[in-house]
């Protein structure tokens, strides 16, 4: 990407966003992110914090009572939730719940779009194991970070959701359309949000460039951040697949580039996928 460009459309949407209001990071996931960065961390305040918003605590034990744990006794106080799920979990549990909670959507029904948002952190943290340079946890938050700026952009625009609709059944990307429409993109937009809520640069700058193909073949972006973008690239294809959609204009044009910078061939995609459908089957049995 021209890094004039990334000025200009950033400094565009700067201005743009003026009248779009990009959410702060609630204050409960500041004090809970303060608390788990600690170098020792105060367990009982965490418990605290948590207990002290409901959906926050039902969700910690929710995922805590969850197969992926399989725990033999279910837990039933946030306490036990808390030693169960680990510090790393807690963090993803809580910037992921808070950010459903505050983009909200105004009325709009958002509910495939987080399942999707989901499923993508579920299977990108997933191929996160199996490669190196990228912490599962980067690749969560990334893939459920990614597309954040799109809920923004469909509450400030009316037309927007049916732009999205068209642009990812036809051959132009949808940055490109968003660009065209409202000179700016969800790419921009989620960047403004990433910086808002202090998400770690190196994530911030992924998601603002997750649609540059071109990244694949410079080196004046971080290797961390192209292997992010990347690995959200192929889990959003087997998400797609999951979910019967069929490939958008992204994977088509980029899908070949994220598995060659990844050193993936068709093979190891193969049993990627397999893997990954067989976690997002227990995910959507868990749900019900």
């Amino acid at each position: 990407m021209d890094n004039s460009k990334t000025e200009i459309d950033t400094q565009a949407a700067e201005n743009i966003l003026k009248s779009i209001q990009v959410p702060p990071c609630p204050g409960v996931v500041v004090a809970l992110m303060e608390e788990v960065r600690k170098p020792e961390v105060e367990f009982p305040k965490l418990v605290k914090l948590i207990s002290g918003d409901v959906s926050l605590a039902a969700s910690m034990l929710k995922t805590a009572n969850s197969p992926f744990f399989a725990l033999r006794n279910k837990v039933a106080s946030v306490q036990q939730a808390v030693s169960v799920l680990g510090l790393k979990n807690i963090a993803q549990i809580v910037t992921g719940l808070a950010l459903r909670k505050t983009l909200g959507g105004d009325g709009i029904s958002m509910e495939r779009f987080w399942d999707r948002s989901n499923f993508t952190a579920v299977v990108a943290s997933h191929m996160a194991v199996r490669l190196h340079g990228v912490s599962r946890e980067d690749a969560y938050t990334h893939g459920l970070f990614h597309d954040c700026g799109i809920p923004i952009l469909m509450q400030k625009f009316p037309d927007y959701k049916d732009k999205l609709a068209a642009a990812n059944n036809a051959a132009e990307l949808v940055i490109a359309v968003e660009d065209e429409s409202y000179a700016t993109n969800h790419a921009v937009v989620g960047n403004i949000l990433a910086r808002n809520w202090f998400l770690p640069s190196h994530i911030s700058e992924a998601i603002l460039l997750h649609h540059d193909l071109g990244i694949f073949s410079t080196g004046h972006v971080e290797p961390q951040v192209r292997a992010l973008v990347a690995i959200t690239l192929i889990a959003e294809h087997i998400v797609a697949s999951f979910l019967g959609m069929p490939d958008d204009a992204e994977w088509r044009a980029g899908g070949q580039k994220a598995l060659d910078y990844l050193g993936l061939n068709g093979e190891d995609l193969a049993d990627i996928t397999e893997d990954a459908l067989a976690e997002l089957e227990e995910i959507r049995s868990y749900r019900g």
